[in-house]
Order: structure tokens, then sequence, then C-alpha cells
């Protein structure tokens, strides 16, 4: 029988995300974990101890040069992220990158031109396009079960920042921004997954401890005149984790999603779905994962990234799909410093 082909796979970048991300290209059987690189070098003793197999490089042109790897799962800061892209791409390697694409909205555009008419496989990181209560609503969306769309109301919320803190994440010159890019991001591409790329914002942000936005609240206007309200912060007290809401209004009934269920109420049956209520919980919903480390679908996501490099195909969640929730994050900033409604086709 003929040994089935496996890619090897550099991780760049070995914080929380990076470690996470190692353990599950570890485990999966169409994968090689053929190095972990980090700055830091302290690192490699860590490395060493865990009982991984794979070779440490404190330089990335290194790790590059003697390992050669056929793909790499990047998960430095989002300042790093271009620079650390650019020599993998020289190499024609399929890459992974951790969410937001960028820092900036310019890095973003530039490395979405890096990979734009090349036949590389390019993911990015927004975990709900691998969850399964968020395909499910999808779908259901797609299938036409609330008819025409009228008005959207969502919100994401977390317990972190209650105080001045320290460190990139909290620096707009090396992360970006606050809530919106570093977290908000993922509700923004589920809205642009769900209804297309928004058309106009009107945004307003608000600093409560940091020197970057803790809360920021958006309108945002989407084909057909779909209006979605959107509200978001890291400084609520009460969410462990961050807990997303979605409220969707329809001519057929209504629909509620959040992190553990979808909630339906139909004027008219549709497709097996009867009149009046019915909820969907999460854990009800199959899953195709395995393992469940550290976050729900990150097993999928890497899973959905390998295979992709494999077959040569698009995984879910590609680099110009990044690339349209950072220009929806350019507007909300644009919009919230000039206290204006911006054209999102005007960023370019």
């Amino acid at each position: 029988m003929q040994e089935q082909k496996k890619i090897r796979v550099a991780v760049i970048g070995f914080g929380k995300l990076g470690i996470l991300h190692t353990a599950v290209v570890n485990m999966i059987p169409q994968a090689e974990l053929a190095a972990i690189a980090d700055i830091n070098k302290q690192l490699s003793t860590y490395v060493q101890q865990s009982g991984l197999r794979a070779p440490f490089f404190s330089d990335t042109d290194q790790m590059l040069a003697e390992v050669k790897p056929d793909a790499a799962v990047i998960c430095t800061p989002a300042f790093a992220t271009l620079s650390v892209a650019e020599p993998c791409l020289a190499r024609d390697m399929d890459l992974f990158l951790e969410k937001p694409l960028a820092d900036t909205f310019d890095a973003a555009k530039k490395l979405t031109r890096l990979v734009s008419g090349r036949k590389i496989v390019h993911g990015t990181g927004y975990l709900f396009a691998h969850m399964s209560l968020y395909k499910k609503a999808k779908s259901l969306l797609a299938e036409g079960l609330l008819g025409r769309l009228y008005r959207v109301r969502s919100s994401m919320y977390t317990s972190e920042v209650f105080g001045k803190k320290k460190g990139w994440y909290y620096d707009a010159e090396k992360s970006g921004g606050g809530v919106v890019i570093n977290i908000a991001s993922h509700l923004l591409y589920l809205l642009y997954w769900y209804f297309g790329p928004a058309k106009s914002v009107f945004a307003q942000t608000r600093r409560i401890h940091s020197d970057v936005e803790d809360g920021a609240t958006a309108l945002l206007e989407f084909p057909d005149g779909l209006q979605t309200v959107m509200d978001v912060s890291w400084s609520v007290p009460g969410y462990r984790l961050p807990y997303t809401e979605i409220h969707i209004e329809g001519e057929n009934g209504t629909m509620e999603l959040t992190n553990d269920y979808i909630k339906l109420y139909l004027y008219k049956a549709h497709r097996g779905y009867p009149r009046e209520w019915t909820t969907i919980h999460r854990i009800d919903l199959p899953s195709s994962s395995r393992f469940e480390i550290g976050a729900e679908g990150l097993y999928e996501e890497d899973q959905d990234f390998i295979t992709c490099c494999l077959e040569r195909k698009n995984p879910a969640g590609t680099w110009n799909d990044g690339f349209e929730v950072q220009r929806m994050i350019e507007a909300i900033y644009r919009s919230a410093a000039q206290k204006k409604a911006i054209s999102i086709g005007e960023i370019q």
C-alpha cells in the first residue's frame, strides 16, 4: 500500500495560540510537525521538555532554509505577520495566518496581493466558520428559512479589561487597535459570512481603561438595505469567555443565535421546522472533531487547512475573506475618528 502523503508544517510564533496549533497539527494524521520557530530562545527548553520531536529555531529564515517545510501556521503578533509571511511566500509555501490578517489595512492589502493569482493555499483563523452551531445557522439562512431579512442586532462581550494593561496587545501601534480588531473581528467575520460584504458603517468607539478602544458600537449596512447594529466590549463583568449574540428578524420569523443555541420563531412552517418555537442546542449537533483543545473548532480549522493543502483548494476562510473583515475594521476606525458614516467600498 502506498504511504499517504503528509504536509510538513512549521508553526511560527509559540505563544498561547502557537502552542494550541502545535498540539493540533501534531495530531492530524495527514500532517507532520516539521519545525517550531519563535524569537524567544528560552522556549526551546519548553519544546524539549514537552516531548515534541520537531526542532526549535529562534531564527525563522534559518528554519526555512534548513527544514524547507511545505506549509506554515503563523501565530506571531499582528505587527509581525507580514514580515514573517513574506519569506514563506517567496518559497511558495502554503500559509495559515491567525486572525486578524494584519495589524493595519495596508499590511492586509499587501498580503492579499502577494497571493493573488498564485497557486498558494491561504487560510485565516476565524473559528466560527468551523463551529457546528454557526455552520448550522449559516445553512438555515442560506435555504431561506426566515425569508427576506429586515434587521440584525449583534453583540460580543467578554470580561478581560478592568484596568490599565501592558503589552503589545494594548498598544495600537503593534496590535492595530483594541477590542474591535482583536476580539470583535470574529463577530465581524460572522456578519460578513452570513450577509456578505458590508456597504457602509457609522461607528463610535470608547476608551475606558486602555490606550486602545475598550468598546465600540456600529451601525453596518449590508446588501439589500439590511441594517445591523453591533455592540462589543471586553470590559463587561460576567463573561469568562467571549459571548456572542445575534438576533435576526425576517419576513417569516426570527432567529436568536448565541454560543450555545439557535432559537427560532417561525410564522409559517418551513422544511421540517414547525410554526412557532424551535431550539437547536450546540451540544445536540454532530461534530466532526475528535478533539477540543483550547477552543471549539480549532481541530477542524487546522484539519481543513491541511486537507486543502493536499487537495489544492481554498479553505473555509481565505485571506480574501480576512481582507474583507479588515476592510470593515478599517471602516469602523475611520468612522469613529471622523465622526461620520464611511462607505466601505471606498476603502481600497
